[in-house]
């Protein structure tokens, strides 16, 4: 109900089951449930039937319904008779379905949905909704009437800093700096509004009550330039220089803006083309936080990430040492391993049972015992790469290779608990280093090592955009 059809902040839900029933309440933060109970008598039936009517005199956006959106095709969830209405699951549900939008120009404008790009599934979370849209207003003096932007919509946590004030950072500081390259591998923020709920709201009156089991959540909508994904690449080495591009801008934000994305995936990889050259971007900066403000542990009750592209240590609960760039490079990796090995060409899946097909499917869990396994035992499998990508050969085993190196070697301890059983006898297969760098794995898993690697395909360099990059990081 929350992942299909009309954008919702929050379900309200009653379950009937041999005579039990409950109510429900479904948000982005958490799912409250009633007590069970009997319609026992008439008395319990009355007063059943008025809260069932109370519920239908809600407002829509009490009901959930995210307020400026109108889909013709739900007029039926408020006619009784059409309770019975057939659900599909359908992810162009909502073409056709216009938004409307208070620009911070003045001007109101009237979006109509032409493609849903993407759709997350789940309850909790930001359930972001990312769809292609043409604005249709009529308003004299809008440069927008007939232009294709991209809209998203999500639910991002209000501790979070926003998306659109870190881009804004970024291509701020790449202008202020000298720095202009940054600007094409950085995406463009047209306008942004975000809405709060207020004490009149379930939401809040949860959070007053549930105190710090409740996450707070704004609903956020931002109107962005439309970039292209990585599907429409066809030349490998486009491909590779979109994945350098990446990895650049990803070290410039995080030594000179001081941002982490921290959810890198192949969603989150897109490019622009400028100047007749592919331009890699890096895109979704609604995980992304300012270093200067992180401290040993996500910024929202939940682990960030996309959980095929998720780093070992963020997939493990008992791992205490923060978000660190590495584990973004990490998942890099995975992002290149994946589209070698996963698909015989561009939009091309190799036949089932797929490469790390568990990565995508299996609980967390099991893709943490995978991932590990896959990291640090020996070798005794080719990667599976497919022969139209063979040129990431060199690049997938190099990484490999230091990621397993990096994992078996590393103190059995983090810094703060190593002095634990210190008379225990050293492992000669770790290094059992005071000053072990955990950020990088002992350099190998730093921006320098992974540049060493990246900086040129099939035997030709690629093109370096940041050529003062920092060589001590």
């Amino acid at each position: 109900m929350l992942s299909n059809g009309f954008i919702r902040n929050h379900a309200i839900e009653i379950t009937a089951d041999s005579g039990i029933s409950r109510f429900q309440y479904y948000a982005r933060s958490k799912v409250v449930e009633s007590e069970a109970f009997r319609i026992v008598n008439e008395e319990w039936k009355k007063l059943f039937m008025a809260m069932v009517c109370q519920l239908n005199q809600l407002s829509s956006e009490k009901l959930g319904f995210i307020p400026n959106l109108h889909l013709d095709d739900f007029v039926y969830l408020r006619d009784p008779e059409q309770f019975a209405h057939d659900f599909k699951h359908d992810p162009e549900g909502l073409v056709g379905a216009t938004y409307r939008f208070k620009c911070s120009d003045g001007y109101t404008r009237l979006f109509v949905i032409k493609r849903v790009l993407y759709r997350a599934e789940g309850i909790i979370g930001r359930a972001s909704v990312v769809v292609e849209v043409e604005c249709v207003c009529n308003e004299s003096g809008c440069q927008w009437h007939g232009e294709r932007k991209v809209m998203k919509i999500s639910f991002p946590s209000r501790r979070r800093p926003s998306e659109d004030a870190l881009i804004r950072e970024a291509r701020s500081k790449a202008e202020s700096t000298g720095d202009p390259w940054a600007l094409n591998h950085l995406p463009q923020i047209i306008d942004s509004i975000t809405i709060t709920y207020d004490e009149s709201t379930v939401q809040d009156r949860l959070k007053t009550h549930l105190n710090e089991k409740y996450e707070e959540r704004v609903m956020r909508v931002t109107i962005l330039e439309k970039l292209h994904p990585l599907s429409e690449l066809i030349d490998p080495r486009d491909f590779a220089q979109v994945f350098y591009d990446i990895l650049q801008i990803h070290q410039w934000l995080y030594e000179c803006v001081g941002i982490l994305h921290r959810d890198l995936s192949s969603g989150n990889i897109m490019f622009r083309r400028k100047d007749g050259k592919i331009c890699g971007v890096l895109n979704d900066f609604d995980l992304s936080s300012r270093v200067r403000n992180m401290d040993k542990g996500p910024t929202s009750n939940h682990r960030t990430g996309t959980r095929p592209f998720m780093s070992i240590d963020l997939l493990d609960p008992d791992w205490k040492g923060g978000h660190l760039y590495r584990h973004d490079i990490e998942s890099l990796f995975y992002i290149m391993l994946c589209l070698a090995c996963r698909y015989e060409r561009p939009n091309v899946p190799t036949p089932e049972p797929r490469a790390y097909a568990v990565w995508f499917s299996g609980t967390d869990q099991q893709v943490l015992d995978n991932k590990t396994a896959f990291l640090t035992r020996p070798c005794t499998k080719a990667i599976p790469i497919q022969p139209y990508f063979a040129g990431f050969k060199r690049w997938l085993k190099r990484i490999r290779k230091k990621l397993h190196i990096g994992y078996i070697r590393r103190p059995v301890y983090l810094p703060e608990e190593s002095g634990i059983d210190s008379d225990d006898d050293e492992s000669p297969d770790s290094d059992e280093d005071p000053n072990f760098d955990w950020d990088t794995l002992n350099k190998r898993a730093s921006y320098t090592t992974m540049r060493s690697i990246m900086s040129s395909f099939q035997g030709k360099s690629l093109e370096t955009r940041w050529a003062n990059w920092n060589r001590d990081h």
